[in-house]
């Protein structure tokens, strides 16, 4: 039941239907001669149309192609997963509000999304005790890297913040007793 068994005008309906998704246009639009019909035996025309098995069966093979394209395959998606694994920039779409169209972004996989893509991929395949301990340092060093990183920017922060705190507090002394500090100090070097 291919596509060469349907006559030029089935083909083109079918194709029409696919397209917009009802049967009357589709009937129309492939070339039926429709001038005299009521719509009502338009409507039963298409649909008769519609439920032939060469027709169907192609309509049929004709979505699931048009499914298949838009659904991401296993290949696919190891490659992305091993893209972000590689910590390679990868598009995001984004919806800035509700009326816009999504907008792209350009996103750098952190380390967690990093060892968490690792994973996903090896899940596929066997791994030895070897790569299994590989795998666990990896994890530590990964979770130890983001720990430093968050201890890093406290204590930038913190030393922000006295910094600040000092500029203040100097800002308020007087002439005098920047002086007496500035002997204080001179006295601690001999």
């Amino acid at each position: 039941m291919g596509e060469q068994k349907l006559t030029i005008k089935q083909k083109k309906f079918a194709d029409e239907y696919v397209k917009t998704g009802n049967a009357t246009e589709a009937y129309k639009n492939a070339g039926y001669k429709v001038d005299s019909m009521t719509q009502n035996a338009l409507y039963k025309e298409a649909s008769k149309t519609l439920r032939k098995p060469r027709v169907k069966a192609y309509i049929d093979k004709r979505m699931k192609k048009i499914e298949d394209n838009k659904i991401m395959g296993a290949k696919e998606a190891l490659e992305q997963l091993t893209k972000i694994a590689r910590g390679e920039p990868f598009v995001k779409m984004i919806k800035l509000s509700e009326d816009d169209e999504p907008e792209p972004d350009l996103v750098i996989p952190k380390p967690a999304d990093m060892l968490n893509a690792l994973k996903e991929i090896l899940k596929r395949y066997p791994l030895s005790e070897m790569d299994k301990a590989q795998i666990k340092r990896a994890q530590a060093e990964a979770v130890r890297a983001e720990s430093e990183a968050q201890v890093a920017k406290a204590q930038a922060e913190q030393l922000h913040t006295v910094a600040n705190n000092t500029r203040e507090k100097m800002a308020k002394l007087s002439v005098e007793e920047l002086r007496n500090i500035a002997k204080l100090a001179g006295e601690d070097d001999d």
